[in-house]
């Protein structure tokens, strides 16, 4: 047996002996990492779940956990009026060039399939969301029907495990979770008695829960789905390993066998006699390799999980595992401000729900004109920006007024009574307040006449309800982020003009990346020729994306990161 180093230099040794084995080692524990482990199980498989960090997520704790599935169960249940040949015109059409009929067919197609096989006898549980595609009016797109919502979970049924879900990004309370159904209470609430009670109770439970736990124990999003799929593991007796490193991969005559993982200090080397999944989240948190892979869309800041450091694509290509970077953009974009703390530390923080796409902020450039429509989805307001050219060190700022930093917030600011002021935020400069547009202007180095003359068409639009250049407000996902109290003309077309205005410095954040290594539509990793590396399977962000670093809609990385773990796991359990 030889352990590879190389595809050139194998170390030729006598088979040494297993610490432990397993028919199937699963690296990473995010959600297509788990998928592949709880599918696994499923199938009567013996699987161990292999995590770098102390806790288990990666960075599918850190987000909403939201999956694209057309035509799933429950859209069907709702009888939400779609089928397969509309998502693949919708697909063949958002993706152009980059459409691969194999993959989409092969998601499409078993995507309700998994949906049934994962709630089928365990504790995973989606619901569908209230959200239309990205670009609903392109052929083939709904306005609702495709994405789904892991359900809350209640934290404390996890016991001791607990402590085992990745952390959610701290905004209410120092990690109070609040789903995207209470916002609305949350940003208001002495709007009514209703909201009122509903946010004192959540605010006594969380009370109550810190004095038991380190955080809330109400989980919704990402952090549920991760709760959920470990309390089904658990049930499979599924053995899962945190703070165990993957070192390197084990091959025996071009077929990889096991895993040599760190672990206590130790180096234990692990057989998969049927297969290892390679789940390591990405590389998105490894400048070398976000150099050599992101092309015209360099970047510093991510909201991946801290350990997404390239893992598993590294140690595959020297197995001679291909790198597919055929791609639109080798990540998914998010705009995102930067608090400069204490001690040097700098938090990303994401422009969120409560803010983004909202009436009364504008999106400006170094030439201090709008670029985009601000209303449009994260990922294509920061491929706005990549495509006008803008430098690193020029990005563009959120233009408002201190009326709606009180009502909506802005980045790090929540909405009055959660954030009581901005001077501690001016005096780190993470905001520019000023008292007219053009001392903004001077402050955040743009042309003040121009920055003038943008705040002041802005306005004139907001009045008429007509966006001439960007269109805001006229497409399904625009409206689903506007204030519906608004109306007409446009609920997302609000005026700036309240002294002071704010201005918030932004820059262009992966959620993840997009490109990876080289699959076939099972999961298997394929060499430069293009034949599958026996025993080897990547999956979730180790795999390039179906989408190609496009963004049709909610869900679109971790629901294919689901559904070709499934993929992968019937073909490793020889059910395909």
């Amino acid at each position: 047996m030889s352990e590879v180093v190389t595809p050139f230099s194998p170390q030729q040794s006598v088979k040494p002996a297993w610490d432990a084995a397993y028919d199937v080692v699963c690296v990473g524990s995010g959600a297509a990492g788990l998928s592949a482990a709880l599918f696994a199980a499923q199938s009567n498989l013996k699987v161990l779940v292999c995590e770098k960090s102390p806790k288990l997520g990666g960075t599918t704790a850190l987000s909403n956990g939201m999956i694209w599935v057309p035509c799933s169960p429950q859209a069907v249940a709702a009888k939400v009026k779609d089928s397969i040949e509309n998502a693949r015109t919708y697909l063949k059409n958002e993706l152009g060039n980059y459409y691969r009929e194999d993959f989409a067919d092969a998601y499409l197609i078993d995507g309700p399939n998994a949906l049934m096989e994962i709630e089928k006898g365990t504790d995973v549980k989606f619901t569908l969301a209230s959200a239309p595609d990205y670009h609903s009016s392109q052929v083939g797109g709904v306005d609702s029907g495709r994405a789904l919502s892991p359900a809350p979970y209640d934290g404390r049924q996890l016991g001791k495990d607990f402590d085992l879900v990745g952390d959610p990004i701290r905004v209410v309370l120092g990690g109070m979770m609040i789903s995207s159904g209470e916002v609305g209470k949350f940003l208001n609430p002495l709007k009514s008695a209703d909201a009122m009670r509903h946010v004192l109770r959540r605010v006594g439970r969380y009370a109550k829960d810190r004095l038991s736990y380190r955080r809330g124990t109400e989980l919704s999003g990402g952090n549920a789905l991760i709760a959920r799929f470990i309390t089904s593991l658990r049930k499979r007796k599924v053995d899962i390993w945190t703070n165990a490193p993957l070192v390197r991969l084990v091959c025996d005559n071009g077929r990889v066998v096991g895993v040599v993982l760190r672990r206590d200090g130790r180096e234990l080397r692990i057989k998969a006699e049927r297969g290892v999944v390679l789940a390591t989240g990405g590389f998105a948190r490894d400048a070398k390799l976000r150099a050599a892979l992101s092309g015209t869309h360099q970047h510093d800041d991510t909201l991946a999980h801290p350990d997404a450091t390239g893992d598993g694509i590294t140690l595959a290509t020297e197995l001679g595992g291909a790198i597919d970077n055929n791609v639109a953009s080798a990540g998914f974009w998010t705009p995102v401000s930067l608090l400069h703390g204490k001690k040097g530390k700098t938090q990303t923080v994401p422009y969120g729900w409560l803010d983004r796409g909202r009436p009364g902020v504008i999106a400006i450039g170094p030439n201090a004109r709008r670029f985009v429509n601000e209303s449009n989805s994260y990922h294509d307001i920061c491929l706005a920006m990549f495509q006008n050219g803008y430098p690193q060190d020029k990005r563009f700022y959120f233009i408002c007024d201190y009326e709606f930093l009180k009502k909506r917030g802005m980045g790090h600011l929540l909405p009055w009574p959660w954030t009581l002021g901005t001077r501690s935020y001016e005096r780190v400069n993470y905001i520019q307040v000023a008292a007219t547009i053009a001392d903004l202007a001077r402050k955040i180095g743009v042309d003040p006449s121009e920055l003038d003359k943008t705040v002041a068409e802005h306005n004139i639009h907001s009045k008429s309800g007509v966006d001439p250049y960007f269109h805001r407000g006229e497409s399904a996902f625009n409206r689903m982020l506007g204030d519906p109290s608004i109306g007409k003309p446009n609920p997302n077309l609000g005026p700036i003009r309240k002294s002071p205005f704010v201005a918030l410095r932004i820059v262009p954040a992966t959620l993840g990346t997009a490109t990876g290594l080289a699959t076939d539509t099972n999961g298997r990793v394929l060499n430069g020729e293009g034949s599958p590396i026996e025993g080897l399977y990547a999956c979730g962000n180790d795999a390039t994306s179906l989408m190609r670093g496009l963004y049709p809609g909610a869900g679109i990385t971790i629901g294919p990161g689901i559904v070709f773990a499934y993929r992968a796991a019937k073909a490793i359990a020889g059910t395909t």
